[in-house]
């Protein structure tokens, strides 16, 4: 007899099984038995399995090896001769001494004579050894509580959490079970055998053993690729970034920063070791830098101050990545000079005190733009240029000072959040004193302007501390699992053309203002027509929430509009269709939205032949559009908008069965579908089974679906339907749950039974 027999013989005697008790008492492996268990589980309703956590005791490692050779004091004793042994002997030669010493000498199993340890009994029981067998042999209740105490203090025992299952017998139970094969041999093929045979069904939802990882993007790199995208449309070059070891002259210097500067401190700079100087800079550039700084020029009378050159020789970690600007203006000079568009993203360093907001390093975002005669107006414009790509359209500027731009300005953004102005850049034109020594033409002007990476990738991402988005703190679940957050460039942005990448946000937006146009233009028709005397009255009129709430209305299109997933198609649907075909007209409609780009011509078809469909004349218009708007099982489920203007949602196909079946009391009275005045349990029974499909087969976990549909199938073993004797709403949204789901044809007897009885209802003749 194989252990699946013995589990159900021995449940048939006593009712209840317990997993750990049953591998104690039959002394196998727990997981063995737990293997068998979840194979009897898989044959249908058999056994009722539940698990439960267990507390129990188990030996350390140390409790293993006193349990198999005996304690150490006991082994202690058994080593010592009748003369006894030195302390020091014991010490050296003896494994955990000075225990063993303790405690055979608590027992008074040995006395001490001057240097020697001799022993005081002539026999000992071992009870440490007794009880830790005991313990290991599953048998922990016969030792006190208090000894298990002191045990686990001396890290001999352990308390663990077992999980354990509880198994009882199925509404199916029986003692007798047909063993199922596994696969199919060319043996069963070639006899015939296989005919006979009953074969395990396919898990089509087992995991495989390897879990593949593709490469992810960390947030700070998606943004990067954004921002470095937005530069390129805007006909920016980028700027080669790869020294960050820069010179004090190019980072500093060159941009007309004096030598005493505070930023030029090592409390605020990170200065190199080695090599600690530059190689070169040249010359004729350095002289009138050096002169610029010392007595002036340009119209400048300069600071005044002993210009040295050990100074600007020192080398750094820079501090931003102007000094990248400062080398490119310079060759764009020597090359002879051209309008040009630059822009960098890379990093910076500075010796800032780490916090919640502040790093050491950080990447910063620059754009320079170097023309004839340019001014701040043009500075303002390709900055409002450049935040309206990536959403900002509410700019303010502020003026400021920097050491190398006059004038200066800080960009201000509005915060719909935090409702103020929340400073997002920094901007200025690049000063003369800077510009003239490189050798540009006196017309020729720079602006540049500037912000940080790392704070638009926190408000994206919802992080509050920079330290969880860079550094050693950064946990591979964020990189794993958090969105893709892309900029919507498109906000606010009235024309866009046939080609454009929507976001889902930008064209939610887009339709909210489409809605609110669309009410306030309502109203001032309807003040238009009241003035006039005129009622509004065409056949064409769609319905409000309010006109259904009265009744359907004839010369009146009550349009109701389904959003589904394709993934998951609402059956349903096709069966509602019918129902609300017998009493009233209907025309159908069937879209797909632009987020789905791929979708099969079955699912296009989904009304079937719906020429002969006319508006006119209708009554109800139920229009079906094909939309994706995530993976989760919530996201999967379709939506019923009845309301345009309010958009208002009637989520699940659940609700959306209990209001067309409604819709369809309006014309006919009670339907009995749904509601039947005569028989309020029936539609109790019909209200529980549909929210039961709703949370536990659409919305539940592998484990939720199956141990729902045991129950369905246990309840269609005494019932033709599911609600009771005669088809309902619930039959119908059941059924095509299990459709979408893909688990009728590997459902449970009963239910398969139920299945084809419900799809030989008239109501559901072209359901699938």
């Amino acid at each position: 007899m194989d252990l699946q027999q013995q589990i159900l013989h021995s449940l048939d005697k006593c009712d209840t099984l317990y997993s750990h008790q049953y591998a104690t008492c039959t002394k196998l492996d727990h997981q063995k038995i737990v293997g068998a268990i979840k194979s009897l589980e898989s044959l249908g309703n058999i056994i009722s399995v539940t698990q439960a956590t267990h507390k129990s005791w188990e030996c350390t490692e140390e409790g293993v090896d006193i349990a198999s050779d005996g304690s150490h004091e006991v082994r202690l004793v058994k080593s010592l001769p009748a003369e006894g042994r030195t302390v020091s002997d014991i010490k050296t030669n003896f494994p955990n001494s000075n225990f063993a010493m303790g405690a055979a000498m608590k027992n008074k199993w040995v006395k001490k004579e001057g240097e020697k340890i001799i022993p005081a009994v002539s026999a000992i029981e071992d009870e440490v050894q007794v009880h830790l067998k005991a313990i290991s042999s599953g048998a922990a209740d016969t030792v006190p509580e208090k000894i298990k105490a002191e045990y686990k203090k001396r890290k001999l025992i352990k308390q663990v959490d077992l999980t354990v299952f509880v198994v009882k017998k199925g509404n199916e139970f029986t003692t007798s079970i047909v063993k199922q094969d596994a696969e199919l041999t060319k043996e069963m093929i070639e006899s015939g055998q296989w005919k006979d045979k009953t074969f395990k069904p396919f898990n089509f939802k087992a995991k495989g053993r390897v879990e593949l990882r593709a490469g992810h993007l960390h947030p700070l790199m998606q943004l990067r690729s954004e921002f470095r995208q937005i530069f390129l449309e805007m006909g920016f070059t980028e700027m080669p970034t790869n020294n960050y070891v820069e010179s004090a002259f190019w980072n500093f210097d060159a941009l007309f920063q004096p030598q005493q500067h505070p930023a030029r401190d090592a409390q605020d700079t990170f200065y190199v070791a080695d090599p600690a100087t530059t190689i070169e800079v040249p010359e004729d550039y350095l002289q009138r830098v050096k002169k610029t700084h010392s007595t002036g020029g340009y119209g400048s009378i300069g600071y005044q101050y002993d210009w040295n050159r050990d100074e600007a020789y020192k080398n750094l970690l820079r501090t931003h990545t102007t000094a990248v600007s400062a080398r490119m203006l310079y060759k764009l000079a020597q090359d002879g000079f051209k309008p040009a568009k630059y822009f960098s993203i890379d990093r910076v360093y500075r010796n800032e005190t780490l916090d919640a907001t502040h790093l050491a390093e950080f990447q910063q975002v620059e754009g320079v733009v170097a023309d004839y005669d340019f001014s701040v107006k043009n500075l303002m414009g390709i900055i409002g240029g450049f935040y309206r790509k990536i959403g900002l359209t509410k700019l303010r500027f502020k003026p400021a000072f920097n050491p190398y731009t006059e004038p200066s300005m800080e960009v201000f953004s509005y915060h719909e959040g935090l409702k103020k102005w929340v400073e997002i850049g920094n901007s200025g034109l690049f000063r003369p004193e800077m510009l003239r020594p490189m050798g540009l033409p006196e017309n020729v002007f720079v602006c540049g302007f500037g912000l940080s990476l790392e704070r638009p990738a926190m408000i994206m991402y919802g992080i509050n501390n920079i330290r969880e988005l860079v550094g050693p703190r950064v946990k591979m679940e964020l990189i794993y699992d958090n969105p893709v957050c892309t900029i919507d460039k498109f906000k606010d942005q009235p024309k866009v053309g046939r080609d454009s990448s929507l976001t889902m946000e930008s064209l939610t937006m887009r339709q909210e203002l489409i809605i609110e146009k669309l009410s306030a233009l309502q109203v001032k028709v309807a003040n238009i027509a009241s003035k006039m005397g005129v009622t509004l009255q065409d056949s064409l009129t769609a319905t409000t929430t309010a006109s259904l709430t009265s009744g359907l209305k004839a010369g009146i299109v009550h349009d109701v509009v389904v959003h589904a997933d394709p993934r998951r198609p609402p059956y349903s649907l096709r069966a509602l269709y019918n129902a609300l075909s017998l009493t009233t007209t209907v025309c159908r409609r069937v879209h797909r939205h632009s987020s789905v780009k791929e979708i099969s011509e079955k699912l296009l078809q989904f009304w079937g032949n719906i020429d002969n469909d006319k508006r006119r004349g209708s009554v109800v218009c139920l229009t079906l559009v094909w939309r994706q708007t995530g993976d989760s099982p919530a996201a999967l489920l379709p939506a019923l908008y009845v309301n345009p203007i309010a958009a208002s949602q009637v989520v699940g196909e659940h609700n959306i069965g209990r209001y067309l079946t409604r819709l369809t009391d309006v014309v006919t009275g009670p339907s009995s579908l749904y509601e039947s005045p005569s028989s309020p349990v029936f539609m109790t029974r019909v209200d529980e089974m549909l929210e039961q499909c709703h949370a536990r087969l659409m919305l539940g976990t592998n484990k939720e679906q199956a141990c729902f549909l045991r129950e369905v199938n246990a309840s269609l073993a005494k019932e033709s339907f599911v609600a009771g004797s005669n088809f309902s709403l619930a039959d119908l949204v059941l059924l095509s749950g299990l459709i979408q789901l893909r688990m009728l044809e590997s459902s449970l007897p009963n239910v398969q039974k139920w299945s084809k009885q419900c799809l030989a209802h008239q109501l559901c003749k072209n359901l699938i």
